[in-house]
């Protein structure tokens, strides 16, 4: 219990520095603070994800750094191409388009990000990973349990809310569409009629 714990611990520590790391170069590229999580609490948890990944597949080649980031990059890139065909698949939106990158693949992934990425890898497996670890085995099993517990009921709810709103909000565009299309037919069938 104490591992998924901690795993569980770690997952939310990452994703939230990925949200950090996400809002705050955004917001600079956009000049106003932008949320660039897919939830409306402060986590991207793709970037939890990716790090539990990177961590779990590429452990023993912290000694390699080239391998680390080469292989940082080949995990991460996969867990962010499929992350955007699901999202799209689901809510038929798109988080992110890198189509006007050069070498990208469909607009969901690109080389600087893959290569940003890569370096992100090397900085976890380096950096972070050993000190999320010892912060993590700190806590008792009963703090890691109470805490986990914590945010696991406020990821899930927050989870549910978003989701939520996201299908309210596709129902609304689908039902605009239907109105424009209508008001589109309306406007061809008047127009025929002035023409006769």
């Amino acid at each position: 219990m104490m591992l998924v714990c901690k795993y569980f611990l770690c997952f939310v520590f990452y994703s939230f520095l990925g949200w950090c790391c996400e809002s705050v170069y955004c917001s600079i590229a956009q000049g106003k603070l932008v949320n660039r999580g897919f939830l409306n609490g402060p986590l991207c948890p793709v970037y939890g994800f990716g790090a539990l990944l990177v961590i779990l597949l590429l452990r023993g080649t912290e000694q390699n750094v080239a391998a680390l980031f080469f292989s940082g990059m080949l995990v991460t890139s996969v867990l962010e191409y499929l992350t955007s065909w699901l999202l799209e698949k689901l809510f038929h939106m798109r988080w992110w388009d890198y189509s006007h990158y050069k070498f990208q693949i469909n607009g969901r992934v690109c080389l600087l990000n893959s290569m940003m990425f890569g370096g992100l890898s090397v900085i976890l497996m380096l950096v972070l990973r050993p000190f999320t670890e010892h912060a993590v085995d700190a806590l008792s099993p009963v703090a890691a349990g109470l805490l986990t517990g914590l945010l696991a009921g406020l990821i899930l709810a927050d989870t549910f809310i978003t989701v939520r709103d996201l299908l309210r909000m596709k129902g609304h565009l689908e039902e605009l569409e239907n109105r424009l299309a209508e008001l589109k037919a309306y406007g061809d069938e008047k127009a025929l009629l002035l023409q006769q």
